[in-house]
């Protein structure tokens, strides 16, 4: 439980929740302001207007209108509060107050708050009882003319019982709300941080199997749809990402021990058996062996390339290229080479944008699928390569053959590091090839496809090809 409070979810619902309670408090204090400010300054006018009046009444007829029109006003409003005191006598002439407040005496001229004591009447008009009663007013004198000696002392007062209980109701609400809110925000703190650091355990533990070697183990997401399930489903994709990985450097260091093991072992044996030969036939060990060492330095050349090429320093300066000059000087190399292994080798190009690439690259992705289709289109007649741009632009560079092709299944499988179908593995070769032309092809931005390719009736063989689409060139 004490790791929830040190959670940062629950750091944050707390400062939101102290946020919103500070917010409430003012927005009390503003309407607090705008509802018995102004009721209290309304009845502070209300009290001098009042004043005015009989000071007027007083002044043009008198203290005998001015006692009557007291007497009047006593019975017009309930909570209207009079008295109209003769002084130096101090003989109460009028009003509805019992007694002078004590504070009326210090606050002449000015307004005042004041407890009174208001008889409480049954249903018949008898007194049961008396009530003390809030009420705020203000006392004046009056005089006939500045110089006269007799004056009257006036208290214009109002009841503001009414006013002051509503004040403390409100008073009294909005301390519930502030309470209310404060709690229901910790509460909902815990249940969020909770269920936030639930859901963070949950990857905690599934690092941990990770961590221990379990890759097959992946993040449980719950369907909601907020950043923490696509944050387990980017994690879900690295781990894929990793496995992946993890399960091509076996196979790597599988292939590898199967590929470089066959002629480690016959070098050996080879130099071991020209050591006790003549030298015709030491000559011959040399020769093979050298034959060896360069089918091995090839396959290592072509792992580095890779490697360079996917990190980025091996693509070098990209520049406008035209492809189809590129198509037309691979065609003319590799011309002979398929004439002397039964091809006919078709170039089919057409008028096509530049696109942005490194001429050397492409070429060896070119010269990849040549060699690929004059070691393993079995039974075919024709190679076709093909330079021309895209309907949605862009250009496409491809090449294909009339031979027995590649399963669709096997297709993504075959541009993976050391990956050859020939189960035997008789043929040369390093299963390398197409895994660079993939390579190539992400350093460019380009997608590579492997389709059918030309199909031929005698054997129901449906060819392969290989396609490069490189994106438009964007200019400036």
């Amino acid at each position: 439980m004490l790791r929830i409070f040190r959670t940062t979810s629950f750091r944050f619902t707390l400062f939101f929740v102290l946020l919103f309670t500070w917010a409430v408090g003012v927005l009390g204090a503003f309407v607090y302001r705008a509802s018995f400010g102004a009721a209290a300054e309304q009845t502070d006018q209300i009290i001098n207007a009042e004043l005015d009046v009989l000071a007027a009444l007083f002044g043009e007829r008198g203290p005998g209108d001015l006692t009557r029109a007291i007497r009047q006003r006593t019975g017009w409003r309930d909570d209207a509060i009079y008295m109209l005191i003769g002084a130096p006598s101090g003989a109460e002439l009028a009003g509805n107050l019992t007694a002078l407040p004590p504070e009326a005496l210090t606050a002449e001229g000015a307004f005042f708050d004041f407890v009174y004591e208001r008889p409480e009447l049954d249903a018949a008009g008898r007194e049961i009882g008396v009530q003390l009663r809030p009420a705020r007013g203000k006392l004046a004198r009056f005089r006939a003319s500045p110089d006269a000696e007799q004056s009257f002392l006036v208290v214009v007062a109002r009841d503001v019982s009414s006013r002051e209980f509503l004040r403390d109701r409100l008073a009294e609400v909005f301390q519930r709300i502030l309470v209310a809110t404060i709690v229901l925000g910790i509460i909902v703190g815990l249940l969020f941080s909770r269920s936030l650091l639930a859901r963070v355990e949950t990857v905690n533990k599934t690092a941990r199997a990770i961590r221990a070697g379990d890759l097959s183990r992946r993040i449980p997401r719950t369907g909601a749809g907020d950043e923490l399930d696509h944050l387990s489903e980017n994690l879900n994709a690295m781990l894929d990402q990793i496995e992946r990985l993890m399960t091509g450097m076996r196979d790597v260091s599988d292939n590898i021990a199967h590929d470089l093991r066959s002629p480690l072992t016959r070098i050996r044996n080879r130099l071991t058996d020209a050591m006790e030969g003549d030298v015709e036939k030491k000559e011959t060990a040399l020769q093979a062996t050298l034959e060896d060492t360069e089918r091995m330095l090839a396959t290592f050349n072509a792992l580095l390339s890779i490697a360079r090429i996917r990190s980025g320093e091996g693509a070098g300066a990209m520049a406008p290229i035209d492809i189809v000059a590129v198509a037309e000087e691979m065609a003319e190399l590799y011309e002979p080479a398929a004439q002397d292994a039964g091809f006919a080798l078709n170039l089919i190009t057409a008028p096509t944008p530049p696109v942005k690439g490194s001429r050397e690259l492409v070429s060896q992705a070119v010269a990849n699928f040549l060699d690929n289709a004059l070691k393993y289109a079995e039974g075919g007649s024709v190679i076709e390569v093909k330079a021309g741009p895209h309907p949605k632009g862009g250009a496409v560079l491809s090449v294909a053959d009339d031979g027995m092709g590649i399963a669709p299944e096997d297709r993504e499988r075959v541009l993976e590091r050391f990956v050859r179908l020939e189960e035997s593995r008789s043929t040369p070769g390093s299963g390398l090839g197409l895994s660079l032309v993939a390579a190539i092809a992400r350093a460019h931005g380009a997608s590579l496809r492997i389709e059918d390719g030309l199909p031929r009736d005698a054997d129901g063989g449906r060819g392969l090809r290989m396609v490069l689409h490189f994106p438009a060139t964007v200019a400036g």
